[in-house]
């Protein structure tokens, strides 16, 4: 095992404890002065290649350039004569700009993958607004002014290798904590601002190919690296198509199995319900509580779900099991004719609906319409990442630190979100809801009496996103979504299996509770 000796609050130790994390079997130290790898001193792109050579580039003009950068703003902030100050202030713009400009056609520095230059120039760059712009009087720029900077930043912030060791607020602590900058800082005031936003979307992936094996707008990979105690959802084994010959799209011949409280199931609800697929395609509400061991369950005598009218089954599972499958999750659209599960990816379910139903749907909207499938697809991948599976992500976290990153990143989405939708009242600037309305709706539709409460995720509620606010009123009065959604359901599914059961009253009144059924009725044993 190597031992690493840094500076942990100098952006060098920084991006060096950041490329450590990559590359593990290293002890980290806290050391004073230049980094040290098994007690020599060396310079910081030769440790990284000690460390790990496959993340430093041949090339190291671009490692170098952030270590200018770096040292650049130091200068700056050390300069005590005018003339002298002026001189290398101008020259570090120079070498700033020329980084932004190299930037802002790539993803990364030197290559498809992020490499110690990458690490260097980030680990400048959450320096720049807290430590460079507001301490060292290097002012030109805040990180918001050079979008391709910042977005590579944002970009890096992704990786659970680089936000677990990006603390901001020690980051500022320590520069103007630092003995070097009494004459700047004599009073020691850390500065409550200077933390740039790192949580919002991006879109550097679409720089190059990012070669995902999975749809990132749908499912996670999940051979990717999490943060330790990160909720990571199952991906949907049944993925087959109505619309092959297979699966010829014909009325009366599908089924599908949702409830209403799984956000999941409820988008496929609403792609049936909008479309006006009712006569066309079966549904069965599935009970919004789950049977303690054989899952989700029909549970008729409860208002709102009903019955099994294709094979009288009580629990879903028993689906799954017919096909040797041990999965147990919904929605799912079942075949009835070779009496075979088609799908089981609500994703693909609404994709399904807007396409090869299309024809045998009695309202004319088209979901996913050729000419707005850019933006609905560039929409739904960060509307998936952040917000509906983001809350899940902060509700079953299992580590402080990652409820705290999915709960950053769920309000920077719906901040970006809000922004998004001035001047329009659709997600994608469309003149009717699309996919990507549809897909956002059932979380945003959950959050204040739900997810603020159940998942901690109390920043704010819908009302303090005004456009937000407004849109879901306009999806609440679209023709068959106030149809397809069930508040009351959704609350008694996230709250009646928790702690001691008892079910929210608000903020909205609560019509469907508990006590006003037997314990047998409502465990599904009645």
């Amino acid at each position: 095992m190597s031992r690493l000796q840094i500076e942990p609050g100098e952006p060098v130790g920084h991006a060096l404890s950041i490329l450590a994390a990559f590359a593990g079997d290293v002890e980290i130290a806290e050391g004073d002065g230049a980094p040290r790898l098994d007690g020599a001193a060396l310079d910081p792109i030769a440790i990284a290649r000690a460390l790990a050579p496959g993340r430093v580039s041949d090339d190291e003009r671009w490692a170098r350039a952030a270590l200018d950068l770096i040292e650049g703003a130091v200068a700056i902030g050390a300069e005590d004569d005018q003339a002298g100050y002026e001189q290398k202030y101008a020259a570090w713009v120079s070498d700033l700009e020329r980084v932004e400009a190299h930037l802002a056609g790539r993803r990364f520095a030197t290559g498809p993958e992020p490499r110690f230059d990458d690490l260097l120039l980030f680990a400048f760059a959450v320096r720049l607004d807290g430590v460079w712009f507001a301490l060292l009087k290097a002012n030109r720029f805040l990180l918001e002014d050079l979008p391709a900077l910042h977005g590579h930043a944002r970009d890096l912030f992704e990786l659970p290798e680089v936000h677990e060791r990006t603390d901001l607020d020690a980051i500022v602590a320590a520069a103007h904590r630092d003995p070097r900058w009494e004459v700047l800082n004599p009073r020691g005031l850390v500065p409550a601002g200077g933390r740039p936003d790192l949580d919002a979307p991006h879109f550097r992936d679409e720089l190059v190919d990012a070669g995902l094996a999975v749809d990132a707008s749908v499912e996670e990979d999940p051979d990717a690296s999490r943060a330790t105690g990160e909720f990571v959802r199952g991906q949907s084994g049944h993925r087959g198509w109505v619309g092959t010959e297979r699966f010829p799209a014909e009325p009366g011949r599908y089924h599908l199995f949702a409830p209403y409280n799984c956000p999941w199931s409820h988008r496929a609800l609403l792609g049936r319900s909008v479309k006006g697929l009712h006569d066309v395609i079966g549904a069965t509400v599935v009970y919004f509580r789950r049977h303690p061991e054989r899952g989700w369950q029909m549970n008729p005598a409860i208002p709102g779900c009903t019955e099994d009218p294709v094979e009288g089954h009580r629990f879903v599972k028993a689906y799954y099991e017919a096909e040797g499958s041990s999965e147990k999750s919904v929605p799912i659209l079942y075949d009835t004719e070779t009496a075979r599960i088609v799908n089981n990816e609500s994703a693909e379910l609404l994709r399904m609906f807007d396409d090869a139903f299309g024809a045998l749907a009695t309202r004319d909207l088209r979901l996913y319409p050729p000419a707005h499938r850019a933006a609905i697809d560039r929409i739904n991948e960060h509307v998936y990442q952040r917000i509906n599976n983001g809350a899940y992500k902060a509700g079953f976290a299992r580590s402080q630190h990652a409820y705290e990153r999915a709960f950053a990143r769920y309000f920077a989405a719906l901040r970006w979100l809000d922004g998004l939708l001035e001047g329009r009242d659709w997600l994608v600037g469309s003149d009717a809801p699309t996919e990507a309305d549809l897909r956002l709706f059932p979380t945003v539709f959950r959050h204040d009496a739900v997810y603020y409460a159940r998942f901690r995720l109390n920043a704010a509620r819908v009302r303090d996103y005004p456009r937000l606010a407004a849109w879901l009123d306009r999806m609440l009065a679209w023709p068959g979504v106030a149809d397809a959604s069930n508040l009351d359901h959704a609350r008694n599914g996230y709250y009646g299996r928790t702690g001691n059961e008892i079910v929210p009253a608000g903020p909205l009144p609560l019509g469907l509770s508990p006590k006003d059924f037997t314990r047998e009725v409502w465990l599904g044993d009645g």
